[in-house]
């Protein structure tokens, strides 16, 4: 088995998307991802998206090279990058911060929500996960005082 190495970005989104288009990268990087043995989470925002990639190294950074080549993002920031143990997340995920507005983001959705109660009683959390709960809350609770 490969070492495994885990990529985590920001990034802005290029404009509002519409949600026929979060639903094609969403098929889309399934499949991308799938057949290059990357797992992990992508999460989108207003104008933004956080990944973590996790995955044997070239495959990793031959997604992430990829993603770099997407229209739909720009500004890409490059949080952490390192090699790891396990992976955290053993599927695909996508999390949506406002409400999913699709079927296809609603399933993904409730799988990120089934496995998030997983990541929080970890007891020995890589500083990826941490990144990805760290983000998760961070955007949520901004999106929560902005619509009270």
């Amino acid at each position: 088995m490969a070492d495994l190495y885990n990529l985590i970005y920001i990034s802005e989104s290029t404009r509002d998307l519409l949600p026929v288009e979060i639903d094609g990268i969403l098929i889309d990087a399934r499949a991308f991802n799938a057949s290059c043995d990357v797992t992990g989470v992508l999460f989108y925002g207003p104008n933004r998206f956080f990944q973590l990639l996790e995955g044997p190294k070239e495959s990793v950074l031959q997604v992430f090279e990829r993603l770099k080549l997407a229209k739909s993002h720009w500004n890409i920031e490059i949080l952490h990058e390192s090699p790891t143990l396990e992976r955290s997340f053993s599927s695909w995920y996508m999390g949506f911060i406002e409400a999913p507005e699709s079927a296809i983001q609603e399933l993904s959705q409730s799988s990120w929500i089934d496995s998030f109660p997983i990541t929080r009683t970890s007891h020995q959390k890589p500083k990826g996960l941490g990144l990805v709960l760290l983000y998760w809350n961070k955007w949520l609770a901004e999106t929560a005082s902005t619509h009270n």
